[in-house]
């Protein structure tokens, strides 16, 4: 892979700005250290994402030459489902980040529907807050 290689990064949204996305970016660098990321949690701010949402992360995907996931807690959330699946469908490559290693993946993921989602965000949230009590 070239340095002008981008590989968009599918993470879950609570995983945005934390030492988890550090840690993970940093093994995604170690696998591939001539590639660009495409954050799609650095977009957060855009009008366009924020208007278009998935569309527009469906369009970063476009422009990338991979994309490289992580589950959240064991499980493929909604968002990022239907990301891995997109870029299958427009024969992008996908990997998954486990433990540091990459994986290919070949065949589209069953994950979380919205609503699952939503609840598995808020049961983590809520063992946070009480963790920190």
């Amino acid at each position: 892979m070239g340095k002008n290689m981008k590989i968009y990064y599918a993470h879950a949204m609570p995983i945005y700005g934390t030492k988890t996305e550090m840690r993970e970016k940093e093994h995604i660098m170690r696998n591939l250290p001539e590639i660009e990321i495409v954050d799609p949690g650095s977009f957060q701010d855009n009008l366009e994402k924020q208007k278009e949402g998935m569309e527009y992360c469906f369009k970063l995907i476009e422009k990338c030459q991979g994309v490289i996931f992580t589950k959240f807690f064991n499980y493929i959330t909604a968002g990022v489902g239907k990301e891995i699946n997109y870029a299958l469908s427009k024969s992008i490559p996908v990997h998954e980040l486990e433990r540091g290693k990459l994986y290919k993946i070949t065949k589209p993921v069953k994950y979380l529907n919205r609503l699952d989602t939503i609840i598995l965000y808020r049961k983590i949230r809520m063992v946070r807050k009480i963790l920190k009590e």
